[in-house]
């Protein structure tokens, strides 16, 4: 009894070590990715940064395409505790008031080395079938779903414009952020992209009737 009980332990060890092996991995690997690109990521450069080598690398993951996905699964993780998260705990206008800043604050001046990371990744894969693009398609449709839903919320609670289309606000929100990545990596840097990238998503608020509660919620 005791044989197997130790034989179990050990083997829940490994299994808990391999996995936080390939969260590290993972962590290096999506500031990298947002950098080189997911398809275009030198492993070498991978196996440095982690201090492992290619045949390592391959241990934890079956294939580059597996390694690929995993890398979006962690930018996800990234994405909901620095934009989702915040708003958890609230509803209506003011639950959509704090996505999209978040989201505009994350795309002009977010956590990863090159930039969003989804904007990098949807122009690399946007026009190769596959289960890297379904993957990263998951991902927007997840978020324009959580977007469209905020605003069908503050629809019922009559805090938006009667007749704003949650599909519409939507589109602008996630233009919005791709507009603040683009200036941030290209045009004026990370401080102006974000505080352009603020006032652009306070005007997009407004602009939906929201006027006054903005006013309220900037004050809290």
């Amino acid at each position: 009894m005791f044989g197997n009980y130790a034989h179990t332990s050990a083997s829940a060890g490994a299994r808990n070590r391999g996995a936080a092996t390939q969260d590290r991995i993972v962590e290096r690997a999506v500031h990298i990715a947002s950098v080189e690109g997911l398809s275009s990521m030198s492993l070498a450069t991978l196996a440095k940064a982690t201090s492992m080598s290619k045949s390592g690398l391959y241990a934890h993951f079956r294939s580059k395409e597996a390694l690929q996905i995993a890398i979006i699964d962690e930018a996800e993780r990234t994405f909901r505790r620095l934009v989702v998260e915040p708003a958890r705990d609230q509803s209506g206008l003011d639950r959509l008031v704090t996505l999209v800043r978040g989201y505009a604050a994350y795309c002009a001046d977010g956590p990863f080395d090159g930039g969003c990371f989804f904007a990098a990744a949807s122009h690399e894969f946007d026009g190769r079938p596959g289960a890297v693009r379904d993957r990263l398609a998951a991902f927007a449709d997840g978020w324009c779903t959580e977007l469209r839903a905020c605003v069908k919320d503050a629809l019922q609670r009559s805090e938006l414009a009667p007749g704003t289309d949650p599909a519409a606000v939507a589109f602008e929100v996630l233009a919005l952020g791709l507009g603040g990545n683009f200036y941030s990596q290209l045009l004026v840097g990370r401080e102006a992209a974000a505080r352009l990238s603020r006032e652009a998503a306070d005007r997009l608020i407004a602009r939906h009737g929201a006027a006054q509660r903005l006013g309220a919620n900037s004050s809290t």
